[in-house]
């Protein structure tokens, strides 16, 4: 409700606009294992730079991405949950996810992610460690952006009237979770430190799902059918 100039209630509605992005904690426990993780794929040497945009020279793919599905999984629950209600439009089928892939970034001073989108369905990154000195430079930045070592997402023309990027300053514990295809990018910072995080990919195999939904109602129609024939 708002009220307009002559003081009378307007009940009103703002139609949702633009990528549904949500943002989580995740736990202490899941932090230390996820860099415990890091640490092994990084002694190992994964390195997985050739698969990503980032001007980053220490990123490394986990080993056993199942091992951190369950964890996973359940942050994707609740961007379901937070997605339909975005949307007010429950889904018709629940889709079913696949941990694509997975890797750790150390991002070092200078070093960034230039505007780049996935090539899957959905995208999240984790921040596992944030030196104070980064936000520090974040605090002291002068300007409209979050800063050095923000996290900015792009979307639309650019029509100054409309909300066309977000910009976050990432914390530590801090997951989002985006459609793959939204252009997204991280920004240098400048102090002599080492930041960590996780990133991740998502395959959606909804529709294998309704695939099987047609052929399970196709074989339950099947069974009806045979039914009613039996008693004629």
């Amino acid at each position: 409700m708002a009220k307009n100039e002559k003081g009378t209630e307007v009940k009103y509605q703002v139609l949702q606009w633009g990528p549904c992005i949500v943002h989580l904690k995740i736990s202490e426990d899941f932090q230390t294992k996820l860099l415990k993780g890091a640490e092994i794929a990084r002694k190992q040497k994964k390195d997985f730079r050739s698969n990503l945009a980032g001007i980053i020279k220490e990123e490394y793919a986990y080993e056993n991405r199942k091992d951190y599905v369950n964890e996973i999984a359940q942050f994707l629950t609740v961007y379901d949950a937070a997605y339909q209600k975005w949307k007010s439009e429950e889904y018709k089928v629940k889709p079913e996810y696949i941990l694509n892939s997975l890797w750790v970034n150390y991002m070092k001073k200078n070093e960034y992610n230039p505007p780049h989108d996935h090539s899957d369905f959905l995208s999240f990154v984790i921040f596992l460690k944030v030196p104070k000195e980064i936000t520090k430079e974040q605090d002291e930045f002068v300007g409209n952006s979050a800063g050095p070592g923000s996290l900015s997402f792009l979307y639309g023309e650019g029509n100054r009237q409309s909300i066309t990027y977000q910009s976050v300053k990432p914390k530590e514990r801090d997951i989002f979770i985006f459609p793959a295809w939204i252009k997204h990018y991280v920004a240098p910072f400048y102090s002599d430190v080492t930041r960590i995080s996780v990133a991740g990919n998502i395959m959606d195999s909804v529709k294998i799902s309704q695939v099987r939904l047609a052929n399970e109602l196709a074989a339950k129609n099947a069974v009806t059918l045979g039914a009613k024939d039996e008693g004629k």
